[in-house]
């Protein structure tokens, strides 16, 4: 199930980012690079963050179907958007309050070249996590779709914040290393400085981009037009069915949706048959796109 494999992808980004984050706390206090020092608290916040996911994912999964009649799927955006925020404040305004710091009042930095060994270890660790969420992503979509339209159409809230999560500490690592390597050339620590407020800057952007997602999740995002097309045409294809009057579509979890259909049969039509068409009609739609869990008929 998706879920699996999306405790799977967080165990791995956990597992991996709080490893960094220790070796970078030493590092930045070796070094005394503000560059590092926001790099270690965006490890551990990512860390904090997917250790979150997890505990969403878990709730996600529990069954009180008298108090949750359609499930607890959509817990998951709500501690989806829990970590959005938490990359946007403790994440990003305390790297960007960071580096400002540092700018205003520079300071001499030591043994940048262990610095430039640990970032560079940590590109490829983080870019290892990245490339396997990305995989995962690409596996709910045969279609040759970009990276931003896959999230846009994912329900999959804890999956779309590792990607986002590890594209953000990939390109922070990045910038950290690019602003090392000219402070260690140049001797000047403005680069390091610049790169910690640019790192502040990217988390703060990822926040909101994960928060807006989870905006549309949370609220009831349709499926994509599409798939409700062949649907309708679907249930309109059937001969004991006149018209479809309204279909609609919205996520309730990963994966789920939820859809409400009003339909209008042929007036001949006893209850017993429309009960047994009902039944029929829930098969194909469900033969069209199994992540439709829910559907519910309104006859007019």
């Amino acid at each position: 199930m998706a879920t699996n494999h999306s405790s799977k992808t967080v165990f791995l980004a956990l597992a991996v980012n709080f490893f960094i984050a220790i070796v970078k706390t030493i590092i930045s206090a070796i070094t005394s690079s503000s560059a590092m020092f926001s790099e270690a608290i965006h490890s551990y916040v990512d860390s904090a963050n997917q250790f979150i996911l997890w505990f969403g994912i878990k709730q996600s999964k529990k069954v009180n179907k008298k108090v949750y009649p359609l499930g607890r799927g959509k817990e998951q955006y709500y501690w989806t958007l829990v970590v959005a925020v938490l990359i946007f404040t403790i994440g990003g305004l305390v790297s960007l309050d960071h580096g400002i710091e540092a700018l205003s009042n520079p300071h001499e930095l030591k043994n940048l070249y262990v610095s430039i060994i640990v970032l560079t270890l940590s590109i490829i660790l983080e870019s290892y996590v990245l490339y396997k969420a990305v995989k995962q992503l690409k596996q709910t979509n045969h279609e040759n779709k970009s990276i931003i339209k896959l999230l846009k159409e994912s329900t999959d809230g804890p999956l779309i914040a590792i990607v986002v999560e590890d594209f953000a500490a990939t390109m922070g690592l990045l910038i950290a290393l690019m602003g090392t390597l000219l402070s260690n050339f140049t001797g000047n620590s403005i680069y390091d400085a610049v790169s910690s407020i640019l790192i502040g800057i990217l988390l703060m952007v990822s926040g909101l981009f994960l928060g807006y997602e989870m905006k549309h999740l949370i609220t009831g995002e349709s499926i994509s037009q599409n798939i409700k097309d062949k649907i309708s045409k679907t249930i309109t294809s059937n001969e004991k069915v006149v018209e479809v009057l309204s279909l609609k579509i919205v996520s309730i979890g990963t994966n789920s949706y939820l859809a409400l259909v009003s339909v209008d049969y042929l007036d001949k039509l006893t209850d017993t048959e429309i009960v047994n068409l009902n039944v029929e009609l829930r098969k194909e739609i469900q033969e069209i796109n199994s992540s439709v869990k829910e559907i519910y008929f309104n006859p007019k």
